[in-house]
């Protein structure tokens, strides 16, 4: 054995072994329970990987190596999603085809990976830019035509006038091409869909499918498909019709304005008859030229142009309205047009406080309180009431109201009834006077909202709704405060708190949020009763929503967030569509039988200049025979976007050499669907939406056996830079894996990254903390040095606890804590000084995972034949695990950093060594050991630097 942990000779030894034994090869072996795991594939850019990007390789890596030794098939494969617009910028650039690029950049991300040691079967490998792999993408595509699922259309492209070409989303910045800063405009081309919305329904009722998947990933999918029940309305608009689409018919009285979005077709006929013309219009060109993040964005300050002269009318009440055009609504998204409710919608209410607008409150949020709710028996009495925050102008303190008697241990603000003639401005003065003894009082805000609440007047045997307005008052001075009546005393006491004090000592719910409502003037977005809406008054708004629609001869319908899929792209580098159009014949889809339709190879593919693809202009390429009438055709020149390929990529992998098949329905049974799915969360909807489109529609024409693609899903935390920044060249902060992997041994790096943190959490990297791992690597290398044969019993408990929660972590994601526990272990090889032979081969068992090469190293240095990595996983043995444990805070300097579970009757030292596991410990006391411990057997640890 050698006398020191050279990572470097061990790293390359077993990864050549691997390689040559085919250790990873993957087994189809039906009498085995599957493990499919599965990385979101990369784009192999020529800039390589930082020490980011493999963290969620890392981790898929322990997990199917877990499994393998668990018994199972594993399917661990890798690939690249190669096609797209950095590629052909790259080209364009530099005067290279793209797919030398391509060709090049895999080769260097391949030689990444292979120095981290990871299991992929290579024999698996897939390649979006590869014809016989584009040539299913093209085949999925003439099965969403043939189905009617996929269409022509004229749709908008991003175009710069400089450039003379279309430009991707990401291409522009604040509304300029990134390359030239020319302002991008929008140019109507014909170009290819995909009816993605006849799915909608399937894709948001089929999340519940999903149990293993983040309820975050789940969320931001059912917003971007925003599936919503609502109503048209007419508007009438001069002699022509406006019909809005609303969730809140409830509202209608409410509505003081109409807003279109600027794409709206009657925007242009309105603007030339308004008397603002030319205004319009230039807004109209501005809002072309922003993004829909720029137009929508939390915070973005609302703009908007009135047309003048032109006024609506609401139909619910005959009101005259005005009418905007505004870009903070969407021309997709319902109608186009929205009829606007300030008092009940956040977006309208801070358009219509920027330009003075009309706000009508036409529902009343109804707040039950659960510390005095309504009895039963009791009728119900409605009361017009204030409730006055009443501040000490000298002090900044608030007055409450502490209850005694029948309302003991309520805390309220001071409050009361309207009486007729009275307005609440005068009410609010007298409760001031009674409650409080004060006289030299000003009402300084009165909410613009009425809010309610039910409660229980037990004192009168009666509930009441309480139709509330609040008010802030200020006194001068608490100098003439006179004695309250003795009356007023019995009921309550009078006790002034700092401002911050009262919200957390207001007891009644309803009084909170009217307390919120105060402080912000934020839209009642709640449902309630309703008033200002004539007849409909004091009805639940919603139960009369769709009474009031029927009134107004309202339609109701289901709209969708969700847009058709734009299918087209404008480039060279992207799988031609297998379309040809004839003058005879029309539209006509390439035979299946002649696919793929490749690439033609060129030297140059400058931008046309007209919007079109640079295919367009080889014309020997675009002009070829229609596979009907034998006439001359021509082919669609633009290409398929960068989703494609990614859309269904992981059912290529089960049977990528497969020339008559996407996939053979025998290996697609046993592979399907993916067990787990690891990459970024900011693919939460597109990719992960059209995957599960495709997915759908390849189920529909049994092309797959399963529903979904994905069973179970986790979301990689990003790890940024020391500096707290993102990685990237430009700020100079970029970690290659590189020079880590040389410098401290594959193994280090793996582990690093797995105990760094939580899985999901960003994290900072820290090559202190890296060194950490390294450390604890060399001294499993030196403790292989102490193997005895026999077991040494005072070891078998921390050994099988180790082995249990490692086994329990790895399929849960804990890594972190998985790493951790080992580090304990070890803490007690190295207190006892020798491991059995048995005992320390299921340390290393449990090892493997995260640190494969120095494990299968030390696993054959006691005499194994076999790769570790093939030998059958460790199960703990309950009998060593039945002592008491507990778990308990571990501090520094009295701050608490993490929490630690031991034997209720551990030492101090089995304490402190479980402690220094944890990585945040460590950080704390500057990665040395604690200078003085206090420490309370199952009660404190308290480490001193």
């Amino acid at each position: 054995m050698a006398k020191s942990y050279d990572h470097q000779d061990i790293d390359k030894k077993w990864q050549a072994r691997w390689r040559e034994d085919g250790t990873y090869r993957t087994e189809t072996d039906s009498s085995k329970e599957k493990a499919y795991v599965l990385d979101m594939f990369p784009y192999p850019s020529g800039d390589g990987l930082h020490v980011g990007h493999p963290k969620g390789y890392i981790a898929t890596d322990v997990y199917s190596r877990y499994q393998r030794m668990r018994g199972k098939s594993v399917l661990h494969p890798m690939g690249w999603d190669a096609f797209g617009l950095p590629a052909e910028n790259y080209a364009l650039k530099n005067k290279v085809h793209p797919r030398v690029a391509v060709e090049k950049n895999i080769t260097y991300f391949k030689q990444q990976l292979e120095k981290i040691g990871f299991d992929y079967d290579w024999s698996k490998e897939i390649n979006t830019t590869d014809p016989e792999y584009y040539r299913w993408t093209q085949w999925i595509f003439l099965k969403l035509y043939e189905n009617g699922l996929a269409y022509r259309s004229e749709e908008p492209i991003n175009w710069c006038p400089s450039c003379m070409t279309g430009l991707a989303n990401e291409d522009i910045e604040q509304g300029v091409c990134e390359r030239c800063s020319t302002a991008v405009v929008k140019k109507i081309l014909p170009q290819w869909v995909l009816k993605i919305t006849d799915y909608a329904d399937r894709l948001l009722e089929d999340l519940e499918q999903l149990p293993k998947w983040p309820e975050h990933i789940k969320e931001s999918q059912r917003n971007w498909i925003g599936r919503s029940e609502g109503v048209e309305i007419d508007f009438k608009v001069g002699d022509r019709t406006v019909t809005v689409f609303t969730t809140r018919p409830d509202t209608l009285f409410g509505a003081t304005y109409l807003v279109l979005a600027p794409e709206h077709p009657l925007v242009q006929k309105f603007a030339k008859e308004s008397l603002n013309s030319k205004k319009i219009h230039t807004y109209v060109e501005a809002a072309a030229n922003k993004s829909e993040i720029e137009r929508t964005a939390d915070g973005k300050e609302k703009s908007g142009v009135l047309l003048e002269g032109i006024s609506g009318v609401n139909p619910a009440n005959g009101e005259t309205i005005s009418v905007w055009v505004a870009d903070y609504v969407l021309g997709y998204y319902g109608t186009g047009a929205v009829m606007a409710v300030p008092a009940h919608d956040a977006r309208d209410l801070e358009f219509a406080q920027k330009y003075d607008l009309p706000v009508r409150q036409v529902v009343v949020p109804c707040a039950p309180d659960p510390q005095n709710p309504p009895q039963e028996g009791f009728s119900e009495v409605k009361r017009d009431t204030v409730v006055v925050h009443l501040r000490d102008r000298s002090t900044g303190k608030f007055a409450l109201l502490d209850w005694h008697g029948t309302l003991e241990g309520i805390t309220t603000a001071i409050m009361g009834g309207i009486e007729e003639g009275q307005t609440p401005e005068e009410a609010a003065l007298m409760e001031i006077q009674e409650e409080a003894g004060l006289e030299n009082v000003t009402i300084v805000k009165k909410s613009p909202w009425i809010t309610a609440a039910r409660y229980c007047a037990s004192h009168k045997k009666e509930n009441r709704c309480a139709h509330s307005f609040v008010l802030l008052a200020e006194v001068e001075s608490l100098s003439d405060m006179r004695e309250v009546d003795s009356a007023e005393k019995a009921k309550h006491t009078l006790v002034w708190v700092d401002e911050n004090q009262v919200l957390p000592r207001l007891t009644p719910v309803h009084q909170k949020q009217m307390w919120n409502l105060l402080e912000k003037d934020t839209a009642l977005e709640e449902a309630g009763y309703l008033i200002n809406s004539d007849t409909f008054n004091g009805r639940d708004s919603e139960e009369v929503k769709w009474d009031i629609a029927k009134s107004v001869g309202g339609k109701r319908i289901t709209k969708y967030r969700l847009r058709d899929w734009v299918f087209s792209r404008q480039r060279y580098w992207g799988e031609p569509i297998p379309i040809l159009y004839c003058e005879t014949c029309g539209t006509v889809p390439v035979p299946y039988e002649d696919l793929p339709v490749k690439l033609p190879e060129v030297e140059h593919y400058e931008p046309t200049g007209t919007g079109e693809s640079p295919l367009a202009a080889i014309e020997e390429w675009v002009n070829t025979t229609c596979p009907k009438c034998k006439g001359p055709a021509k082919r669609e020149t633009n290409t398929m976007p960068q989703w494609a390929g990614s859309s269904w990529y992981y059912l290529r992998y089960m049977d990528p050499d497969n020339s008559g098949a996407l996939v053979d329905p025998k290996n697609e049974k046993y592979w399907s669907p993916v067990d787990l799915y690891v990459g970024g969360a900011e693919h939460a909807t597109r990719h992960l939406i059209y995957a599960r489109f495709w997915h759908k529609f390849l189920y529909d024409i049994k092309a797959v056996s399963t529903l979904e693609p994905f069973t179970e899903l986790h979301s990689v935390g990003l790890i940024i830079a020391e500096d707290g920044k993102k990685m990237s060249k430009r700020f100079g902060n970029v970690v290659n894996p590189d020079e880590v992997v040389a410098e401290y041994g594959a193994d280090a790096f793996r582990v690093y990254e797995m105990f760094m943190g939580p899985f999901e959490n960003s994290i900072a990297w820290n090559t202190k903390s890296l060194i950490g791992s390294r450390r604890f690597l060399e001294r499993v290398f030196r403790m292989a040095k102490k193997v005895v044969p026999q077991n040494v019993p005072e070891l078998n408990r921390p050994i099988h606890l180790a082995i249990q929660k490692v086994t329990n972590h790895i399929p849960e994601f804990r890594f972190n804590t998985a790493v951790s526990a080992m580090m304990i272990c070890l803490n007690a090889i190295e207190d006892v000084g020798s491991v059995g032979k048995e005992q320390w081969s299921l340390l290393l068992q449990v090892l493997a995972p995260f640190a494969p090469h120095i494990a299968e190293e030390l696993w054959e240095e006691i005499g194994n034949k076999d790769s570790i990595h093939l030998s059958e996983w460790p199960i703990a043995d309950a009998s060593f695990l039945t002592l008491d444990t507990v778990v308990i805070g571990v501090q520094v300097a009295g701050k608490l950093r993490g929490e630690i579970e031991i034997a209720s009757a551990a030492s101090e030292k089995e304490a402190v060594s479980a402690a220094l596991a944890i990585p945040k410990v460590l950080e704390a006391l500057g990665g040395s050991k604690p200078g003085r411990v206090v420490y309370r057997a199952g009660r404190i640890l308290n480490l001193l630097p």
